[in-house]
């Protein structure tokens, strides 16, 4: 032995006698050996070159750079890695290190515990026998929203990123490169040791971090001791990023469908473009397949989309559906959109569908479009066209025109001394299977005089409306070339004044801003003229200062009148955002409206019906939504809409709301008069309600009615929800729908989240809120 080894050895010695604590650092050699040590990423973490280790134990033996052995309470550190074992021993040229003995290993993001450890530090390659692992990532929430109802939308904080912690045992885990595993004859869950409700068990189970995918070999899905799904290899995300592979399954059970089951396969083409196939079981109606296409580029999106039924078993046709959006942009101010949609039939979605939107929709857009924008104006080529939709065979829907083409344009000038030009045009044939057709030309050249003084405003337009028809296919004795020019005048003027309150033990700033409104149109008889695309205008606070209350250039009504409304607002001075805001509105007619659409009653009351508004927060977490129209002249309501929506925290809302409509000026028997009851909130015991009540008055039916129950056992999650939908034409459809969610690992059964976040205003997942999260209350 050597002096410099003796020396080391008696050092030892004597400190081994003391019973004291031996520390030593390892430098690491002047080799390649830990040399290309990866950087930390993902689950795991990688480990610094230059980084030296420290041993502490109760006794370190050993000879320089060839081994260190470490024996009872011995401990290894290394930049982020942390090793405890009974025993150890490291070999610093390898940059080897092997434990025995209550082994526990620490890196960021994973702990793993077990009796025997081999791990190459510099490569993270090595094994752990008999196991016991704990895999800690953070997930970013994506905390999807619900529908919400207008004017209720309630802000929350951003949901912060969430982790999500793997547990799990394997007779042996390898360790084959920095953020990779392989977990041999083991288990897999996101449930905590002692609480195991369900596992995942493999003969082998493949980590990868750097893909954020796993995969599983003869794996078994076990629920509460019961195995429920089995499948000799399968794949996994381990994070919310996209990977191929089949997607859970899902199920459900209708009166018009039967028992339906659906398995989509989603196909991660590229990182910009994927697509979606999913086969559809329906016991009453037969095998539906189903894609969906997806491209994303720098200056496009498109998304394609089509399903057909080979023979619908009820029926005895072939059912299709298919839907291709497009939209391009070509540079230098040039895009396109392409918007192209069709059925096999109409009853389509009323048989197939159990979306509200869907069973309701009327008319397919099939479309293509071409805009160009400059700095001070811009234009559009439009070919519109639309299949329509009459399920039942009773024509409900008439069939629109279509505009074969339409071209528009429209410009404006920049202000100079407060002077400002504009005009707008546009040139559109119209064409219809049954109906007269032809040429419509409108040109609006516009001048605008504006005067802005801090708290006041005043603008003067002056205008002239000129429309020009060229016509085919009309009744006998009806011109076919038709010309209406009309000048258009409007003044505009409107005061703020602003005070300091104190309110509800608050200070607030509250304004009162008056607001005069004059427009005088002289009146032209259009009594010949073709209605290609026009109607009567919803009667509101945007449409109460437009210069038209027709929709469309087919119909200018002729006007003397001024229009007048107060606005109040309570502001924050601290923050400026508006609490509350209140307006009532009403028109003064000095001449009666002389043009209308066929069948139409002309009013002749001086007065227009009154407008009145409300919104705002009206206590913590309250919102409140109302609009009112009412008829002083006949001493009704028109129009009336009351919501309100309290949401204290995600996962608990209720919102309620109110709607009635007398119906048109033409036809009051188009009457509306519904209320909606939704809500979500937590029963107890980790129990969620969740349901909507949205019934009409009008016809005495429930248009749609949901009711279910949630359960978050903090590592699965399960949901019952049964769905009715009043479809427009042939009996109600009944949904019931049952999801079992493994959290961070997949669903089984049918998945109800996207019919709830549409139907549900403020709709949260309760299995991806933050324990304990609980927004402060405003």
């Amino acid at each position: 032995m050597t002096r410099s080894r003796r020396s080391f050895a008696l050092a030892l010695l004597c400190l081994c006698w003391s019973g004291a604590s031996v520390a030593q650092e390892v430098a690491p050699p002047a080799v390649g050996a830990l040399q290309g040590a990866g950087t930390q990423g993902g689950a795991g973490g990688g480990q610094t070159a230059e980084a030296p280790s420290r041993i502490t134990a109760d006794r370190i033996e050993g000879e320089t750079d060839v081994a260190t052995r470490a024996i009872g309470n011995a401990q290894f550190q290394k930049a982020e890695t942390s090793l405890s074992a009974d025993t150890l021993t490291y070999h610093p040229l390898e940059d080897e290190i092997v434990a025995e003995g209550n082994v526990r290993l620490a890196q960021p993001g994973v702990e793993v515990n077990g009796p025997y450890l081999k791990l190459r530090q510099s490569t993270q390659r090595g094994y752990f026998d008999s196991a016991r692992y704990r895999i800690l990532r953070v997930l970013e929430n994506t905390g999807e929203a619900s529908t919400p109802a207008p004017g209720l939308s309630i802000a929350f904080p951003a949901l912060p990123p969430r982790e999500s912690v793997i547990y799990g045992e394997a007779a042996r885990i390898h360790f084959e490169g920095e953020n990779q595993y392989r977990i041999e004859d083991g288990t897999f869950s996101t449930c905590k040791p002692g609480e195991t409700d369900w596992f995942t068990k493999g003969s082998d189970i493949r980590l990868d971090y750097d893909q954020n995918t796993g995969e599983a070999r003869h794996a078994t899905v076990v629920f509460k001791g019961t195995p429920i799904a089995y499948a000799p290899y399968f794949t996994f995300p381990l994070s919310s990023q996209r990977k191929s592979g089949f997607l859970s399954p899902t199920f459900t059970s209708s009166t018009r469908t039967g028992f339906d089951l659906a398995l989509p396969y989603y196909w991660n083409i590229a990182p910009n473009y994927d697509a979606t196939i999913t086969p559809r079981i329906m016991t009453k109606r037969g095998l539906q397949l189903g894609t969906e296409f997806r491209y994303l580029g720098a200056h496009q999106d498109s998304r394609l989309q089509f399903e057909l039924l080979g023979k619908d078993e009820q029926a005895g046709t072939r059912r299709y559906a298919y839907g291709f959006r497009h939209t391009q942009n070509l540079g230098r101010g040039l895009s396109a959109l392409i918007d192209w949609n069709g059925v096999s039939d109409d009853e389509y979605f009323t048989d197939l569908s159990s979306r509200v939107v869907q069973t309701s929709q009327r008319q397919l857009p099939r479309q293509f479009e071409l805009n160009y924008n400059a700095s001070w104006w811009n234009a559009r080529l439009l070919s519109l066209r639309y299949q329509t939709l009459n399920p039942g065979g009773e024509i409900v829907v008439a069939h629109p025109y279509f505009m074969e083409p339409q071209l528009s344009f429209n410009a404006r000038l920049p202000e100079w001394q407060g002077l400002e030009a504009q005009f707008f045009g546009q040139y559109t044939r119209f064409a219809h299977p049954s109906l007269e057709t032809g040429n419509r030309l409108v040109v609006y050249p516009q001048i605008t005089f504006s005067f802005t003084r801090p708290g006041f405003y005043l603008k003067s337009k002056l205008g002239v409306h000129s429309t020009q028809y060229r016509l085919s296919e009309r009744a006998p004795g009806l011109p076919d070339s038709l010309r209406r020019t009309l000048p258009i005048l409007t003044l505009d003027a409107g005061l703020t004044f602003e005070r300091e309150t104190r309110l509800f033990g608050s200070a607030w700033l509250q304004t009162l801003e008056p607001r005069l409104f004059y427009l005088h149109i002289p009146y032209r008889d259009q009594g010949n003229f073709p209605l290609f695309d026009t109607s009567l205008a919803d009667f509101n606070f945007a449409q109460i200062f437009s210069e038209n209350r027709f929709s469309g250039y087919d119909r200018m009504n002729n006007a003397n009148q001024l229009t007048a409304a107060l606005t109040t607002r309570l502001i924050d001075p601290h923050t400026g955002a508006e609490r509350l805001r209140a307006v009532i509105g009403q028109r003064y007619h000095f001449a009666d409206p002389k043009v209308g659409l066929p069948g139409e009653r002309l009013y002749r009351d001086k007065y227009s019906d009154f407008l009145a508004a409300f919104t705002g927060q009206v206590a913590p977490r309250t919102y409140v939504d109302m609009a009112m129209e009412y008829d002083f002249n006949a001493a009704r309501t028109m129009r009336f809409t009351l919501g309100s929506r309290y949401q204290p925290t995600r996962g608990k809302v209720i919102s309620i709301a109110y709607r009635y409509n007398r119906g048109s000026v033409a036809d009051f028997r188009d009457t509306m008069d519904q209320i909606d009851v939704a809500g979500q909130w937590a029963l107890g015991g980790r129990w969620y309600a969740v349901g909507r009540y949205n019934y009409a008055f009008d016809s005495s039916r429930l248009v749609e009615g949901i009711a279910g129950v949630e359960y978050n056992a903090g590592c699965w999650t399960a949901r019952f929800v049964a769905q009715r939908l009043e479809s427009t034409a042939g009996s109600p459809n009944t949904s019931i729908f049952f999801q079992l969610e493994l959290n961070d690992f997949g669903q089984i059964g049918s998945n109800p989240i996207q019919m709830l976040r549409r139907s549900v205003p403020g709709y949260s997942k309760i299995n991806e809120l933050p324990s304990g999260f609980l927004p402060e209350a405003e």
